[in-house]
C-alpha cells in the first residue's frame, strides 16, 4: 500500500479511537488479525446477550456480508450504531457504506433504532483542553440508510453471483474507475492501455478522454482531427505525434526578464491535525513548520538556508519571524505552485497582524514557476501526464531523488510530522526531522534546477 494511503488510515484509526471516549467505558472486540474478524462477531453476540451497553469496534455478519461498526450503543432498551469519519462532511460514499453496515446490522439486531455518522466539527475551536463532546458531531443517517436498502440488496446479490459465476467481470474502464476513489483493481483494468494513451493528456477532461478511447481513439497518435481542441491540448498532441517539445521562447525569456537577484527559491511545509493541539486552532486548520530557501546570488552560487520548529509549541510566530528575517533581502522568491504559500501567509496576516507590512512584502515578491508549464510556454513531452514538480524533475532533469526519499511528498511530510506529537523515541524524532528537512530542501533544489534548465533553452540559439 502506498505509504500515503496508509497515513490517511492509521489517522482514520486513530480518530476512530478518541471517538470512542463519547462512550467511554465499552469493551472493545477489536480482531486479534484482520482476518480474524469472527472472533469479534462471536464477542459481539456475546456482550449482546450479557448486557453490554458499549461495544467498540462491534462486528455482525448477515447473508454472508461482513459489518464492522466504530461504537454501538443501548439506551433505553434500543440500539444506535455510530460510524466515525475523520472528516469534516458526510459525502455520498459514506452514505452507501453506511447503508451497507445498517442493512447488516439491523437484520443481525432488530432494535437496532438508529445509525449516525459522527465527522469532525469544524466550527470548534480548542481551548484549553479538549472537548470531544464538542469536537465531534454526530448526524442520523436512517432515512437514507432505510431509503438505501433495496439497492443494497440487489447489490449484494449482484456481487454473491459473480464470486459463484468464478470469472471476473468485463467491464470497460472509465470514469467509474475513480469514483468515488481510484480503484484498487485499476492496475488489473488497466494494464492493457497503450502507453502514450489519452488519458495522458491533461489539457483534456476526463469524459471526452473517456468518449475518444470508447471509440477506439486510444493513442495520442490515433488522433487525427484537432480543430475543435483547445490550443493547450493541441500543443500536447502535435508535441508528442512529433517528438519534440514545444517552446514560446520570447514568453519565457519575458517571464524570467522581471526576475531580481538575488533569487530565492521558497517552499513551505505545513501539518493539518484531524484532532487540533495548538488553543486558538480548529480541526485541519493548516499549520506551518518548517521552509527552505535555496538561494541564486548573481554571481550563480547557489546555497540553502532552512527553518524547522520541533514539534510542541505553537509554531507559528516562530515561522513568520524567521520568513521575515530570510526573505527580506530576496529580489524575487520563486515557488511552484503559489497557492500554498500564499494562503500560509494571508493565514499568518491574520493571527499576526503586527506583521502585516512585511508579510504583504513578502508576497509582493513571489513569482510562480509553475506558470511556463501550466500556461504551455514550454512543454516536453516527455512529460506527458502531469506537469507537477515531481514529474517535471523526474522527466526534465531525468533525476529520481524524490523517489529514493522516505518522506517523498507534501501528504506524507504532513503524516510524519503530525506523528512526533505523540513519538517519545528520540533518534526517531530526530530521523524524521531531518527526513523532513531532506525533503523540503528537494523541493527547493528542483525548483531551481528547473529555473536554470528553462534559462538554459532561451540562451539555446
Amino acid at each position: 500500500m502506498p505509504k500515503d494511503r496508509q497515513a490517511i488510515f492509521n489517522r482514520g484509526t486513530d480518530v476512530g479511537i478518541l471517538a470512542q471516549q463519547i462512550f467511554p467505558g465499552g469493551f472493545d472486540v477489536s480482531p486479534s488479525s484482520i482476518k480474524k474478524y469472527g472472533e469479534s462477531v462471536e464477542k459481539t453476540k456475546e456482550l449482546i446477550d450479557k448486557g453490554a451497553e458499549v461495544i467498540y469496534e462491534a462486528a455482525f455478519i448477515f447473508n454472508e456480508v461482513l459489518a464492522a461498526l466504530d461504537i454501538l450503543v443501548k439506551r433505553d432498551g434500543k440500539w444506535y450504531a455510530y460510524e466515525v469519519k475523520s472528516s469534516l462532511k458526510i459525502t455520498p460514499a459514506y452514505v452507501m457504506d453506511a447503508s451497507l453496515q445498517y442493512y447488516v446490522i439491523k437484520n443481525c439486531l432488530p432494535d437496532l433504532e438508529d445509525f449516525f455518522l459522527v465527522t469532525i466539527n469544524n466550527d470548534y475551536e480548542l481551548s484549553d483542553k479538549l472537548d470531544v463532546q464538542q469536537l465531534f458531531k454526530p448526524t442520523s443517517l436512517k432515512r437514507d440508510v432505510v431509503a438505501n436498502l433495496p439497492f443494497i440488496e440487489s447489490k449484494i446479490a449482484q456481487a454473491k453471483k459473480i464470486i459463484a459465476d468464478g470469472d471476473m467481470p468485463s467491464v470497460p474502464i472509465g470514469e467509474h474507475c475513480f469514483k468515488p476513489y481510484k480503484c484498487d483493481y485499476f492496475g488489473t483494468c488497466w494494464k492493457s492501455v497503450p502507453e502514450k494513451n489519452v488519458f495522458q493528456l491533461s489539457a483534456l477532461g476526463l469524459p471526452q478522454q473517456v468518449e475518444w478511447y470508447k471509440k477506439g481513439i486510444k493513442t495520442i497518435a490515433a488522433i487525427e482531427d484537432t480543430s475543435e481542441l483547445s490550443s493547450n491540448v493541441q500543443i500536447q498532441i502535435e508535441s508528442v505525434k512529433q517528438g519534440k517539445e514545444y517552446f514560446e521562447k520570447e514568453k519565457v525569456k519575458d517571464f524570467f526578464s522581471k526576475l531580481h537577484y538575488p533569487i530565492g527559491f521558497f517552499d513551505i511545509e505545513l501539518f493539518a491535525p484531524a484532532v487540533p493541539v495548538f488553543k486558538g486552532t480548529k480541526a485541519y486548520q493548516q499549520i506551518p513548520f518548517l521552509f527552505s530557501l535555496h538561494i541564486l546570488s548573481e554571481k550563480q552560487e547557489l546555497s540553502e538556508t532552512h527553518f524547522y520548529a520541533d514539534p510542541g509549541e505553537d509554531p507559528r510566530e516562530q515561522f513568520v519571524l524567521a520568513c521575515i528575517e530570510k526573505l527580506k533581502d530576496m529580489g524575487s522568491i520563486l515557488v511552484f505552485d503559489s497557492n500554498l504559500e500564499h494562503g500560509v501567509l494571508n493565514s499568518l496576516v491574520k493571527k499576526f497582524p503586527q506583521h502585516n507590512e512585511a508579510i504583504q512584502n513578502i508576497k509582493k515578491r513571489i513569482v510562480d514557476l509553475s506558470l511556463p508549464f501550466a500556461n504551455y510556454w514550454y512543454f516536453h513531452p516527455a512529460t506527458l501526464g502531469s506537469a507537477s514538480l515531481k514529474n517535471l524533475y523526474r522527466k526534465l532533469l531525468k533525476d529520481d531523488s524524490f523517489e529514493k526519499m522516505h518522506v517523498n511528498s507534501g501528504t506524507m511530510a504532513t503524516y510524519s510530522y503530525n506523528a512526533l506529537f505523540e513519538e517519545t523515541d528520540l533518534f526517531k524524532i530526530e530521523e524524521t526531522k531531518q527526513q523532513l528537512i531532506e525533503y523540503c530542501k528537494m523541493d527547493t533544489l528542483a525548483t531551481a534546477k528547473l529555473f536554470l534548465y528553462l534559462r538554459e533553452k532561451c540562451n539555446e540559439i
